[in-house]
């Protein structure tokens, strides 16, 4: 029966705590829409968003004021500091999120490149939906 005991404990710390799971959805979210960011294809967002989030229409709006000028942002990802669930349900989950943008620059067409500014830490509350397609960022404000 012991060895029961040591196999329950063994999963236990190989399972991620629910604060970590929510940690990777959000992080791997985060990777496309750093990459809609690179790539300057603001399509990519709606693998990142929920239907009708006003984060979709903001992002796509940098996206294209950065390709209008000859530019796409690198580097745009978000590090997350810490996460913890506020509330969550099998359809919405609210997490208060802390992160900070990592290192990003802007790549212009001539091949020159210019380095954003440092960003410092936010707390944020981030809601994430289920969709059909998976989970999705509905919306996300400062704390």
């Amino acid at each position: 029966m012991d060895w029961m005991w040591v196999l329950l404990v063994a999963v236990r710390a190989l399972s991620p705590a629910p604060d970590d799971r929510w940690a990777t959805t959000l992080t791997g979210l985060d990777r496309v829409r750093a990459e809609a960011f690179a790539t300057a294809d603001p399509s990519r967002l709606g693998d990142v968003y929920a239907p009708g989030s006003t984060g979709e229409r903001r992002d796509a709006a940098v996206i294209a004021s950065y390709e209008q000028r000859g530019g796409r942002v690198v580097g745009a990802e978000l590090r997350i500091i810490d996460c913890r669930v506020v509330r969550s349900t099998d359809q919405q989950a609210q997490l208060e999120v802390v992160d900070r943008l990592g290192p990003a620059h802007v790549v212009w067409d001539d091949g020159t490149t210019t380095d954003l500014p440092r960003d410092r830490a936010s707390r944020r509350l981030v809601v994430l939906r289920r969709t059909d397609e998976g989970w999705r960022i509905a919306g996300s404000r400062l704390r």
